[in-house]
């Protein structure tokens, strides 16, 4: 089964979702886009591995992880981790600095810090503490786990972002 298959089960132990949900939620630790993940569905739903639970307005399907779906995913959940893949723009621009005048690796650094304060602020949003969780706590903590790193991870572009400033302004005048 593929990674995304996997991931895609994952999103569903907490809570039965859309499509479009599962969309929504993988972006906290996942680039997929709709043409990826309505295939794995079908697929996933063809394994009996999820199951459609509702359509409550008689387009959108409801997915739900069935036993046989939790059974699948247990092995891979402590399987050893690949390393994370990353693709980041920004920093291969960063790299080709040199071409461009000092003001113009401000605005890139500026733009940066402003992406991830506007993530930040989202991410800060959709953060519940651990001693609010209630009833469901064990499902729930797993989504406050990812949802507090991005939120550090956030914090720390920030954090590099104003050094990045400094240094421009200190080395490159």
């Amino acid at each position: 089964m593929s990674t995304i298959s996997y991931v895609v089960l994952a999103m569903l132990v907490r809570k039965s979702l859309s499509g479009q949900e599962i969309k929504q939620y993988l972006q906290l630790f996942w680039e997929a886009h709709h043409s990826q993940i309505y295939p794995v569905l079908k697929k996933l739903r063809s394994e009996g591995l999820i199951e459609i639970v509702d359509t409550p307005d008689g387009k959108t399907k409801i997915y739900a992880i069935t036993e046989a779906g939790k059974v699948s995913l247990k092995p891979w959940i402590l399987e050893e981790n690949k390393p994370p893949t990353q693709k980041d723009e920004f920093l291969a621009k960063l790299y080709a600095l040199s071409l461009i005048d000092d003001s113009q690796v401000q605005h890139l650094i500026d733009n940066r810090k402003i992406y991830y304060l506007n993530l930040l602020e989202k991410y800060q949003r959709l953060y519940v503490p651990v001693e609010e969780l209630g009833e469901n706590r064990k499902k729930e903590f797993s989504r406050m786990l990812v949802i507090n790193r991005k939120i550090r991870l956030c914090k720390e572009e920030v954090v590099w972002c104003e050094w990045a400033r400094e240094q421009i302004e200190a080395y490159l005048r």
